[in-house]
């Protein structure tokens, strides 16, 4: 359901767009920074607050028009909680993806233009106050940009297919210093040649739009006619996501759903574990010991029952498609611990999707080299 809410939405503003949430700031004073949370067509911005007595850090972005992703965690723990949402009107509701699905817990509020998100958290089968401010000290500023576009397969009939695509990235914000900025550009593109947003933001919908066309040639224009076209809508997506962002840590999300026909869309996310000082990617042999799989893979066994609620006398592989879980490199670190994700299929079956299975620092000091 939530797949489909969050097609909808993207299909309701298929015109291509571009744009960037740049804001006009001193490159030395982040403090004074304030994202227009309600004008602005798209950005990224960082709020703390408090939901009750519990404070949190949100990364939240707004990624399409009247979409929004990102995470949040409670600061005492530091645990990544994906967020995702819509707007009405002037209501915003942002769902946090948990493995309970006998109860939503969400935030329903109001965005305004003094970087503040308020409004009633709800979930635990109760419901808390929250007022969130902007605090981007000590985290790296970001833009975003976002395009999207749409395709008949056949344009000359009423009820064609359609191919739909759209694309949402983040980018170093203009006061970036040239060395750091460099980086993240490589980071986020993949070539460290890329300097224009807006040109790369298109290059997978260009993409997508050639190749829907190619393979509308091979289209069987009589089962469209009878209706028997499903296969045909296709759907290419993708966004990347802030996770953590307190200096000097980055850590990104790169997420991408694909639908070509079949049973069912391929999608999955992959991160990116940014060390920022020393311009590094980061990977578990920068923080763990030689050795460390043998300790973790039972920790992350162990991190598995508890998420999923699988009894410790119940074979793993029941659930999954491994006897244990090995650490691999889709690698999150943050203040507090870190985590493993595991893509569809990578250790369970798609229906368990993507798996992300967090250790706190507490249980890994065994294993952590000195940092």
């Amino acid at each position: 359901m939530k797949r489909v809410l969050l097609l909808l939405l993207l299909a309701g503003s298929l015109l291509p767009a571009c744009n960037s949430g740049k804001q006009e700031k001193a490159k030395s004073d982040s403090t004074s920074i304030v994202v227009p949370l309600a004008s602005t067509p798209y950005y990224y911005t960082q709020l703390k607050g408090a939901i009750g007595d519990r404070h949190i850090t949100m990364q939240l972005m707004k990624t399409a028009p009247n979409l929004y992703r990102g995470y949040y965690c409670y600061d005492s723990t530091g645990v990544p909680i994906s967020i995702w949402g819509s707007q009405d009107a002037d209501q915003v509701k942002i769902y946090e993806d948990n493995s309970n699905r006998e109860e939503e817990r969400f935030f329903g509020g109001t965005l305004n233009d003094d970087g503040i998100f308020k409004g009633v958290w709800h979930g635990d089968s109760t419901s808390y106050h929250f007022e969130l401010h902007t605090d981007l000290r000590k985290a790296q500023q970001l833009q975003v940009f976002y395009s999207a576009d749409s395709i008949r397969l056949l344009p000359s009939f009423a009820g064609s297919p359609l191919g739909l695509a759209s694309n949402s990235i983040i980018w170093p914000d203009s006061s970036t210093d040239s060395t750091l900025s460099a980086f993240l550009r490589k980071e986020i593109t993949g070539d460290v040649h890329i300097s224009d947003p807006q040109q790369f933001v298109r290059r997978a919908i260009d993409s997508f739009v050639t190749s829907y066309r190619i393979a509308a040639k091979d289209a069987d224009t009589s089962d469209i006619a009878d209706g028997q076209s499903a296969s045909w809508n296709w759907t290419t997506e993708s966004d990347m996501k802030v996770v953590w962002n307190t200096w000097p840590l980055l850590v990104i999300e790169k997420y991408a759903y694909d639908f070509t026909g079949g049973a069912h869309g391929n999608w999955g996310a992959t991160y990116r574990t940014l060390d920022l000082s020393k311009r590094k990617v980061l990977t578990p042999d920068d923080f763990f010991k030689p050795g460390y799989k043998e300790v973790l893979s039972p920790l992350l066994d162990k991190a598995f029952r508890k998420k999923f609620h699988i009894d410790e006398d119940e074979s793993l592989d029941q659930s999954l498609l491994v006897k244990t879980i090995v650490p691999n490199n889709n690698f999150i670190v943050t203040g507090k611990g870190v985590a493993f994700s595991y893509v569809p299929y990578e250790i369970g079956p798609y229906a368990l999707g993507q798996v992300t299975l967090f250790i706190p620092f507490t249980e890994l000091k065994s294993i952590m080299k000195k940092q």
